[in-house]
């Protein structure tokens, strides 16, 4: 776990900023639209302005594959593609077969 650790994340008071954070941007991820396994990304990372980890105009929410390719943007690392499409497959197979897009 990062700098803020497993306190901050497991915090009432971030459970509620990440709750508001969805809510503001209609449960629905900002980069992509999707509305499956939405994460809260922080755009200044706690460690450099802990001051606005809580703070809605430093919240994003984002789905688990956009939410992976912003931090390794961030952090400077290439994709991994092999990675997202070993995760889209899964998703893919725990779907409902009538949801299913094949």
């Amino acid at each position: 776990m990062g700098v803020a650790g497993r306190a901050f994340y497991s915090s009432k008071r971030w459970d509620r900023a990440r709750f508001l954070a969805k809510r503001r941007d209609n449960f629905a991820c900002v980069q992509c639209g999707s509305r499956s396994k939405l994460e809260v990304h922080h755009v200044k990372r706690v460690r450099d302005a802990p001051e606005l980890a809580f703070d809605l105009f430093n919240l994003k929410t984002l789905c688990r594959d956009c939410h992976a390719v912003e931090t390794d943007r961030e952090l400077g690392r290439a994709p991994n593609a092999a990675q997202t499409a070993w995760r889209n497959a899964v998703d893919e197979l725990a779907r409902p077969q009538t949801e299913r897009t094949r």
